[in-house]
């Protein structure tokens, strides 16, 4: 059964975050500031095309009401998953945390070099394992997370915003933890993850997914989602006390704080300040011109709206702290995210239509008891491994069919092991002007329709000069990205588009997600 539980789950009063200050002088590529310093949908990704659709939506939706959330919405797509089961359970499994970060890219926080702030995230570092390069396969929030929690590629899982969910039959995290008789448990914190946008609910016992919002922010508060998900693991802790033997957990918690719009508190608007005295804030009705390529921003400009993804980013490391602090010794913690934001290559404030390393390099952090404390992990990895290693750690059997490969010989450095040699990302392949990413840990290849872009990342990783010569090793990197795709085809159902309605369509559209016709 799959309970919709945003009454069910008490919430505790709102604690306060006071911020972390950034530093006055800007961090050099690579260097840690102290932390004690301050219907079918359709989406355009071509430049030409988002600004009339957008234009076409504001006028549509001109005095529409300011707020949704209100009346219960509909069910995605869940299809009844099936398994094939590789490996052993073991007899005390553990319990998991995923925590995700949407929108946040790694050169952006502290622990990465960037400005951002985040001394709790730190903290879950110093205690387990960093990856300096974990690679997001997509770059918008429902295909991402329908892959690192399957270890499948986005492609496999089909156009989920028009399905309204996965049309893989395989399971996800959930489903698998759900067979192992683990209480399940997910808060959401932004609209496109709602069970209704994304069928993401599957395996979830508890999914909570409804709140209010407006179409100017679009997300659930970040403190919100730590408070609730905190009851539920405290709740689910005082019930098993005086069991015999635990009932394991899996929390899912999604937090969507740092996706556009940029709008952090005063007090950490005021803490990453910039020189910028202009009027341009962080709110759609002022970036959405930018956001869909009609104007361009100055250096300045893009420098002041930077900093306030970085207040927001430390703003939300702070409101952590509820979820943090009920989390056991012995529960695995993740903290990753789906994808990042563009601030360069000429497209502003937006992630859905680049697959620059700013747009896929992601935060990848893992604690557990049978780590080491404090390393790094400089090889190359992707989101797809993710799953396989969470259930190796928990002590839980795989599925056969996983693309992904565990990290724990990585880790443990083990004989031969190595990083992932090639990791594949797209943009939407069911829209106008797809592109497919190959990136190995020294170049990168995209592939678009009208060019083609190869960046050497040892003497360009800010991937500002492109070549078009295509290296020998990487030019069947298309082939077998399509023969990964297609031996999944036995694995998936048919995709049935759904309609739309107007209030969903409002939000996608807002977000710049959808355009429906």
């Amino acid at each position: 059964m799959i309970l919709l539980l945003s009454a069910c789950l008490s919430e505790p009063e709102l604690t306060e975050v006071k911020p972390v200050v950034q530093n006055s002088a800007e961090p050099k590529r690579g260097e840690k500031p102290s932390p004690q310093r301050g219907a079918p949908p359709i989406r355009q990704h071509s430049v030409q095309h988002k600004g009339q659709h957008n234009a076409q939506h504001n006028a549509q939706h001109k005095g529409q009401p300011p707020s949704f959330g209100a009346k219960k919405q509909q069910k995605g797509l869940h299809l009844e998953p099936n398994f094939s089961w590789i490996g052993e359970a073991t007899d005390s499994p553990r319990s998991i945390v995923l925590i995700s970060l949407d929108t946040v890219r790694a050169d952006h926080l502290s622990i990465y070099g960037g400005a951002a702030q985040v001394p709790l995230l730190e903290q879950v570092a110093s205690k387990g394992v960093q990856f300096s390069q974990a690679i997001s396969h997509f770059p918008e929030t429902a295909l991402s997370h329908w892959s690192m929690m399957s270890s499948m590629l986005p492609e496999v899982h089909g156009n989920v915003p028009g399905n309204g969910g996965s049309i893989y039959k395989g399971p996800t995290l959930a489903e698998i933890a759900s067979e192992h008789n683990y209480a399940t448990a997910a808060v959401i914190g932004g609209v496109t993850m709602t069970d209704q946008s994304s069928g993401f609910s599957r395996g979830f016992s508890s999914y909570d997914d409804q709140f209010v919002f407006t179409q100017e922010d679009m997300s659930r508060d970040g403190l919100e989602v730590s408070n609730k998900a905190a009851a539920w693991i405290s709740k689910h802790q005082e019930a098993q006390k005086e069991a015999d033997k635990p009932q394991p957990y899996f929390l899912f918690a999604h937090y969507f704080d740092a996706h556009f719009p940029y709008t952090p508190s005063e007090e950490y608007r005021k803490a990453y300040a910039t020189s910028y005295r202009g009027s341009l804030d962080g709110s759609d009705a002022q970036l959405r011109p930018y956001r869909d390529g009609q104007k361009s921003p100055t250096k300045e400009e893009v420098a002041h709206i930077a900093a306030l993804y970085d207040a927001e980013i430390a703003e939300l490391d702070a409101k952590l702290k509820p979820l943090l602090d009920v989390i056991d010794k012995d529960t695995i913690v993740v903290v990753t995210s789906d994808h990042g934001e563009s601030f360069e290559h000429d497209y502003y404030f937006n992630h859905r239509a680049g697959l620059w390393d700013g747009i896929v390099h992601v935060p990848l952090v893992i604690s557990a008891p049978q780590l080491p404390q404090g390393k790094e992990i400089t090889a190359q990895v992707g989101l797809i491994d993710l799953l396989p290693t969470v259930l190796e750690l928990a002590g839980l059997r795989q599925d056969s069919r996983f693309t992904g490969k565990s990290l724990l010989p990585l880790i443990h450095e083990a004989e031969g092991s190595k990083g992932r040699s090639w990791v594949y990302s797209i943009t939407d392949p069911w829209m106008p002007d797809p592109q497919l990413a190959v990136r190995t840990e020294h170049q990168k290849w995209i592939s678009k329709e009208e060019k083609e872009l190869v960046y050497n990342l040892d003497t360009d990783p800010e991937e500002v000069t492109p070549s078009a010569d295509i290296p020998s090793e990487l030019k069947g990197a298309p082939a077998s990205y399509k023969k990964l795709i297609q031996a999944s085809a036995k694995d998936q159902a048919s995709g049935k588009k759904r309609t739309i309605d107007k209030e969903e369509c409002a939000r996608l559209e807002a977000l710049g997600y959808t355009t429906c016709q």
